[in-house]
C-alpha cells in the first residue's frame, strides 16, 4: 500500500494536469478473499452471514481510507476491483456487497467530487448489471464473459463501458488482426461512450504486437469529446 501512495505522489508531481493519475483499491469482497481466503468467504455467506456483514463493513472502511489517501497523494481516478462478485449471484450481491460498494464510491466522490471512479468485477456479471447501474461510477470495466450488448442495454446508452476484449483468446493467443477486430466489435457495440481495452489484466506473456494493435485501433478511432457522468 505504501509503494502505491509514493508512486501516485511521483506521477502527480511529474505528470499532474497532463494525464489522469489512476489509483486503485480492493473492493470489500476482493479484500475479504485476501484476508479470509476465497473458499472460506464463499462458505461464510451460508454458515455465518453476521460475520460476513462485519467483515465487509471493515473492508469497506479500509477501502475508503485507502482511496482517500490516494486522492491526497494526487490521484484523480480511482479504480475499485471486486473480483469475486460474479461468483455470488444477484441475491447475495444485493444483500451483502452492493451497499458496501456504494459506501466506498460515495466516500470517494465526497473526498474528491471531480474524481473519476472506475469499477471492475471479473467474470460474467450479466446477472448483476441491473443492480450495478445503481452505483454512481463513471466507468464500468466489463470482463470478456459479460455479454456486451445486454450490458449496454442494461446500463444505458450514456454510461461509459471499458474493455471486454478477451485477455486470453484475443490478447494472449490471438493475432494482431484479431485484437484489432475485437476492439472494433466492442466499440461498435458500445458506441461513443466506450474505452478500448481488455476485460481484465493482460497476461505478462501477451505478444507486444497484440498490444500495439489495440493501441492502434484506439488511436485511429478516437471518439468525439464527452463528459464522464
Amino acid at each position: 500500500m505504501h509503494d502505491r501512495i509514493k508512486a501516485i505522489e511521483i506521477l502527480h508531481r511529474e505528470f499532474g494536469g497532463e494525464v489522469s493519475i489512476v489509483g486503485w483499491v480492493e473492493g470489500p469482497l476482493a479484500l475479504a478473499g485476501e484476508l479470509r481466503g476465497l473458499t472460506h468467504v464463499m462458505t461464510d455467506f451460508l454458515d455465518d452471514p453476521v460475520f460476513v456483514d462485519d467483515l465487509l463493513d471493515f473492508n469497506a472502511e479500509v477501502a475508503m481510507l485507502y482511496a482517500e489517501a490516494q486522492i491526497r497523494a494526487g490521484a484523480d481516478t480511482i479504480g475499485m476491483s471486486d473480483a469475486a462478485a460474479s461468483m455470488i449471484g444477484p441475491r447475495y450481491y444485493g444483500r451483502f456487497l452492493l451497499p458496501r460498494q456504494l459506501r466506498v464510491v460515495e466516500a470517494i466522490r465526497k473526498a474528491h467530487p471531480e474524481a473519476i471512479v472506475r469499477l471492475h468485477m471479473c467474470g460474467n456479471t450479466d446477472a448483476l448489471i441491473p443492480q450495478m447501474r445503481q452505483l454512481p461510477v463513471q466507468i464500468f470495466e466489463l470482463d470478456s464473459p459479460t455479454k456486451l450488448e445486454a450490458a449496454r442495454a442494461g446500463l444505458g446508452s450514456q454510461r461509459v463501458i471499458l474493455g471486454n476484449v478477451s485477455t486470453i483468446t484475443e490478447m494472449l493467443e490471438g493475432t494482431p488482426r484479431q485484437v484489432y477486430e475485437a476492439s472494433r466489435r466492442c466499440h461498435n457495440t458500445c458506441g461513443s461512450f466506450h474505452i478500448v481495452g481488455t476485460g481484465c489484466e493482460m497476461p505478462p506473456a501477451t505478444p507486444p504486437e497484440n498490444l500495439r494493435a489495440m493501441v492502434r485501433y484506439a488511436r485511429e478511432h478516437q471518439p468525439e469529446e464527452f463528459t464522464l457522468r
